[in-house]
């Protein structure tokens, strides 16, 4: 065997500082929090708060405190080192040694870290931006202000153990100088993380094996309430499959490795949290959820394996094989998206179910729920538009079971009519009136502009065809004349029941 002698030196390549400056470039604020809650699930922590502090409704701060089990002056020391790699468990989320710096570089100039480890000293641990990408230096904290942190997180999460992580000189927040737009800016940025993290660690919530709030408070006065719990979003939650066959397990054979694809199909007109993720409905949700230990890394999305439709939006994959994530499937250090190797591609193309189901005919297959729904909803009669008085989640559903007629709109509103009856039509004016005389009847908690839903959609339903007209014809009176007549009586006989049962009891 030939042994080559060309070795005259082993020199050691020290990274340059300035690829600090590209760290975290693809991280938005609610990824970047997401990964730095991987850090406490490794850690060992049930409970993670995360503090928006603001100073005059501007974000200045961004805190991320949990009980896991510490650090001490090494651990403390490994973690700011950028590209450490330690030994991860089979079961951790940790992947590449980057996560804490890039999460805190792609918003702010400034990270401290606080953390006490049962045993040892509190630390603390300071790394600024600017001398970071110039040195890798990074500043060694106070013993006793390392302590000072410790009680304020055991006050907050009740634990003498756990870490704090701290973003300062934020520069991705808002920079106007309107007050009222600062904490528009602020209320989205809100409600956007806690749908993130609430679907992203929605199985660990769920299994209360996390829990993770959320604070939204001055600098200075975070310690006055416990912050807002972060509820589980299930993007698979869904009553009853939208296909009577699915969901259906693909089996996917990749050189000498079987992934399971586990495919789900939605039911149609679906419009709850879970279909719906944050604001954004379905259609953006459709494609692959991959999972590791529990921890979605991927919100649906084809990775090039299909091409997303309307009418592919009921359809969603779960791929939590963790033999594919690496050798198919690749992730990138923000685990915001993943990479589908090209021979994984092919595989998927080819996979199929045990009854010869392929994953060509399960997307013809949510395709077909979707378009079968729609062809019903597109085959009904346009009806008139429902407005005030009917409640807002009403007549969203109304108008996505029926299209809808450009221009009028019905209402309906309660006024005094005399005793016995119950309702009146207001033709030209597109309203139908309720007799305010039985609104307790419906409305026992006190009336309000849209209440006693389910009255006024079973109302509108009976009625709103005689609106779509241009006048009434002798049809619509006689049909106007037994709705009053019929319902005016059943009216005064629940009144009357409800009377009779006051005084029985």
């Amino acid at each position: 065997m030939h042994v080559s002698n060309d070795v005259v030196e082993r020199i050691k390549l020290a990274p340059d500082a300035g690829l600090v400056k590209s760290l975290g470039a693809n991280h938005t604020l609610e990824s970047a929090i997401a990964d730095l809650v991987d850090n406490s699930i490794d850690a060992g922590a049930s409970r993670v708060s995360v503090r928006l502090l603001t100073r005059n409704d501007r974000l200045t701060q961004v805190e991320v405190l949990d009980n896991g089990k510490g650090m001490d002056a090494a651990a403390a020391n490994a973690a700011m080192t950028i590209g450490h790699q330690r030994d991860y468990s089979n079961g951790e989320l940790g992947h590449f040694g980057m996560g804490l710096k890039a999460a805190a570089f792609g918003h702010s100039d400034v990270l401290t870290v606080w953390s006490t480890r049962s045993g040892a000293s509190p630390v603390g641990r300071r790394i600024r931006r600017a001398d970071f990408s110039r040195d890798f230096t990074c500043e060694v904290l106070s013993a006793d202000k390392a302590a000072e942190r410790a009680a304020d997180r055991q006050f907050i999460l009740g634990s003498d153990e756990g870490t704090s992580i701290v973003w300062t000189e934020l520069r991705n927040a808002y920079r106007g100088h309107d007050r009222d737009e600062a904490r528009s800016w602020l209320s989205a940025r809100n409600d956007v993380l806690r749908s993130h993290l609430g679907v992203t660690f929605h199985r660990l919530l769920a299994a209360k094996r996390l829990q993770i709030d959320v604070l939204i408070d001055e600098v200075g006065e975070s310690l006055a309430g416990p912050g807002v719990p972060i509820l589980p979003i299930d993007p698979f939650d869904y009553a009853k499959s939208g296909h009577p066959e699915y969901p259906k397990d693909l089996i996917v054979r990749a050189n000498e490795t079987r992934v399971k694809l586990e495919c789900h199909i939605w039911p149609a007109k679906s419009d709850v949290t879970g279909f719906r993720i944050g604001t954004k409905n379905g259609e953006g949700f459709q494609g692959f959820y991959i999972y590791r230990h529990d921890r979605l890394l991927q919100i649906g999305g084809w990775s090039d394996t299909a091409t997303p439709t309307p009418a592919r939006q009921l359809a969603r994959v779960i791929l939590e094989d963790t033999a594919a994530i690496g050798p198919f499937v690749t992730m990138n250090p923000e685990k915001s998206g993943l990479k589908f190797e090209p021979v994984f591609h092919d595989a998927i193309n080819k996979a199929e179910a045990s009854d010869g189901t392929t994953f060509l005919k399960f997307l013809q297959d949510a395709e077909s729920i979707y378009t079968d729904a729609n062809k019903r909803k597109r085959q009904r009669k346009p009806v008139i538009r429902p407005d005030k008085g009917i409640a807002p989640a009403v007549r969203k559903q109304i108008g996505s079971e029926l299209p809808l007629l450009d221009g009028d709109a019905v209402h309906i509103k309660w006024a005094r009519m005399p005793s016995g009856e119950f309702l009146d039509v207001d033709h030209p004016g597109r309203t139908l009136w309720l007799n305010s005389r039985y609104r307790a009847l419906f409305a026992p908690g006190g009336g309000s502009l849209n209440d006693a839903p389910v009255l006024k959609a079973l109302l509108y339903l009976l009625t709103h065809e005689v609106f779509e007209g241009q006048h009434l014809g002798p049809r619509d009176k006689d049909e106007i004349a037994l709705w009053k007549s019929v319902i005016g009586a059943a009216a005064a006989a629940e009144q009357h029941m409800r009377g009779d049962s006051k005084e029985k009891n």
